[in-house]
């Protein structure tokens, strides 16, 4: 849960209460951070070169929260499952054959080959369980999800930067901007 972090580095209760009730939250934040950019960029306070770098930044964090939720959502390859299980089996095969030759007793051999090919075998199974997202997950939900993502990119709006003079709420909008529309001098 982000709600810590999200209290500590955003100054806005607005901007807040807007980022943790959106579902995918990294991806709204950068929808909010464009907007300060473009209105920075709107109003002459940030150089035009300054504006391509930061709108080129914002566009790799949005590819790189995208290729991420990918590897996230990504299974593992059957071929390499099949062939890892195979390698397992021939390392439990040849396991006993080991012990013997380092003169065990035969009961310490079958023992420990039993252990380990147990709790070999279980981790196994355990990790067919876990590259199977598509019995957990259908294809449905991950379209499903795919929509919902491209309805919130269409319909999701971050608030005004401005709040209106008439609001009944104390807040103001609390980006450091000077009031002749100079940036700070820590800009």
């Amino acid at each position: 849960d982000d709600t810590d972090v999200i209290n500590a580095m955003i100054p806005s209760a607005a901007d807040r209460a807007f980022l943790t009730s959106q579902r995918k939250q990294p991806i709204c934040a950068i929808a909010r951070i464009r907007q300060v950019v473009a209105d920075l960029a709107s109003r002459n306070v940030l150089p035009i070169a300054a504006h391509q770098q930061l709108e080129k930044n914002l566009n790799e964090m949005n590819y790189i929260c995208g290729m991420c939720e990918r590897i996230r959502g990504s299974p593992i390859p059957p071929v390499y499952t099949s062939h890892t299980s195979r390698l397992l089996v021939f390392y439990l095969m040849c396991m006993p054959l080991a012990l013997h030759g380092m003169a065990m007793k035969k009961a310490v051999t079958v023992l420990v080959t039993g252990t380990i090919g147990y709790t070999m075998l279980g981790l196994d199974e355990i990790s067919h369980v876990l590259e199977q997202p598509f019995r957990l997950m259908p294809l449905q939900q991950i379209s499903r999800n795919i929509m919902l993502d491209v309805a919130d990119a269409f319909l999701c709006q971050p608030p005004n930067l401005m709040m209106n003079a008439v609001s009944t709420s104390k807040e103001t909008f609390s980006y450091p901007y000077h009031v002749n529309n100079t940036a700070p001098e820590y800009w």
